[in-house]
């Protein structure tokens, strides 16, 4: 019995063996062949997500759903809600402004935030609350990972390179809203928020009327690497992510440095000369690249200001009410 049964066994080793050398339709398949298979797969998952990619990437029309009511105000109602980005669901805050017709609609883009302290409307909520009592009709996406959306991907550069996508998705949702305005479009970004936002002007070639605060215009990896150097057990596993990448990628196709002659908006940036996490030259740098470009751009310094605009209570409501300008003159 013991002798059958060790030959049985034989057999099914040996089985396994031809079948891993010898599967797809007798092609010889080695482990070596099967990592670079691998390897290519991968690298196939970035090459999607490229500028270029993108912009051929049809979005179909999505659908936006209010799932709940978070706050009523005299002149709008903020809501919790969601849509889908390639089956994943997303989740986010929409303030929807009281009375009939359609009214103009602000994606408003956020930028870093700590998932463990994190809420709906964090990062967007003041700028939100006051563009919808002006008559703007807000959508403030949390992105993956965040809020009740689903997780990102564990790729810390897949996730990365799939903002602009949430954002597209989202872009091709809004005529969902019966009462948003599809032909009246603007953007608004905050820091890492606002180099989305370039990204999406880039990718769609849009004339989308573009708020940007302190907005991160470094161009990748830069933007990556520049941000994780304090942190040195990230920063060290974050450069060696990004040093793999870059011997089969080239980084220039996913860097917004690259396509910034494909811009057609209207601008107003706002930036604080204390700001401890963008360097002001890297704002005006950025503006005069667009200004030699053709494209209109309002751009506001604040002297002792920081990142967030909120050393001095005063700076935040004249950020607004600049904004709350710019978008009546190019929206309404």
């Amino acid at each position: 019995m013991r002798k059958w049964l060790g030959i049985f066994l034989i057999l099914i080793a040996l089985g396994g063996f031809f079948w891993y050398f010898f599967r797809n339709e007798g092609e010889i398949v080695s482990p070596l062949v099967s990592s670079l298979m691998s390897k290519s797969s991968v690298i196939n998952q970035y090459s999607q997500y490229t500028f270029e990619a993108l912009n051929k990437k049809e979005f179909k029309p999505g659908i936006i759903k209010l799932t709940s009511v978070t706050k009523y105000e005299k002149a709008f109602t903020t809501w919790v809600f969601t849509y889908q980005s390639d089956g994943k669901t997303i989740s986010g805050m929409a303030n929807i402004p009281i009375g009939e017709g359609k009214f103009p609609v602000i994606i408003l883009l956020r930028g870093y935030a700590d998932q463990k302290n994190y809420h709906i409307g964090l990062g967007t909520e003041r700028s939100a609350n006051n563009l919808a009592e002006h008559g703007f009709l807000t959508l403030a996406p949390d992105f993956l990972g965040y809020g009740y959306s689903d997780w990102e991907d564990k790729d810390i550069l897949l996730a990365r390179f799939y903002r602009p996508v949430e954002v597209l998705s989202l872009l091709s949702a809004i005529s969902s809203l019966p009462s948003a305005d599809n032909s009246r479009i603007g953007l608004w970004g905050h820091s890492n928020g606002g180099q989305i936002a370039l990204s999406i002007l880039e990718i769609t070639r849009k004339s989308y009327p573009t708020s940007l605060w302190a907005p991160v215009s470094l161009g990748f990896p830069e933007n990556v690497l520049t941000y994780v150097g304090s942190q040195e057990e990230v920063g060290s596993t974050v450069s060696a992510r990004i040093k793999e990448f870059e011997k089969e990628n080239d980084p220039k196709k996913y860097s917004i440095t690259e396509y910034f002659d494909r811009i057609k908006a209207h601008f107003i940036i706002h930036q604080g000369t204390a700001d401890e996490l963008i360097k002001p030259e890297w704002t005006k740098a950025l503006v005069d690249r667009l200004k030699n470009l053709g494209l209109s751009v309002d751009f506001y310094k604040y002297a002792k200001e920081n990142h967030n605009f909120n050393r001095f209570k005063s700076t935040g409501n004249l950020l607004r009410q600049r904004d709350i300008d710019f978008f009546r003159k190019n929206l309404q």
